[in-house]
């Protein structure tokens, strides 16, 4: 599938989620939903994760917390506070010092240690 066509995809998601959004907060929402997938950040997702990506992906989309209510107002997350941290990258639209780690502190890789290349590998 080719970039654009996934971004559309997200795009047309994210507008039933985030109603309020704009056009182009939309746009960036959706482009950075798709660059997060191509980092492998939903591999540690869990509940406090999840509740940090909707929260980036609202500040992205350039919406408050107040901008959303789920379609299940009864939504078993809701009252799970946020992880403290982020398993994906930065946007510009994130304006704040939380930290990035590559996975969640207590949880190894998923498929074990990489093996660095020796020299000369390339």
């Amino acid at each position: 599938m080719r970039g654009e066509d996934a971004v559309e995809i997200v795009k047309v998601s994210l507008a039933l989620a985030f109603p309020a959004a704009s056009v182009e907060g939309l746009a960036r929402a959706a482009e950075t939903v798709v660059r997060w997938g191509a980092e492998d950040a939903a591999e540690y997702l869990d509940e406090p994760l999840t509740q940090r990506m909707l929260l980036d992906l609202l500040q992205v989309a350039g919406l408050s917390e107040e901008d959303y209510a789920p379609a299940d107002p009864h939504w078993p997350n809701a009252d799970i506070p946020p992880a403290d941290y982020r398993t994906w990258s930065r946007t510009e639209q994130m304006d704040d010092s939380i930290n990035f780690l590559p996975r969640p502190p207590d949880e190894p890789p998923p498929h074990g240690p990489r093996p660095r290349p020796g020299p000369g590998a390339g």
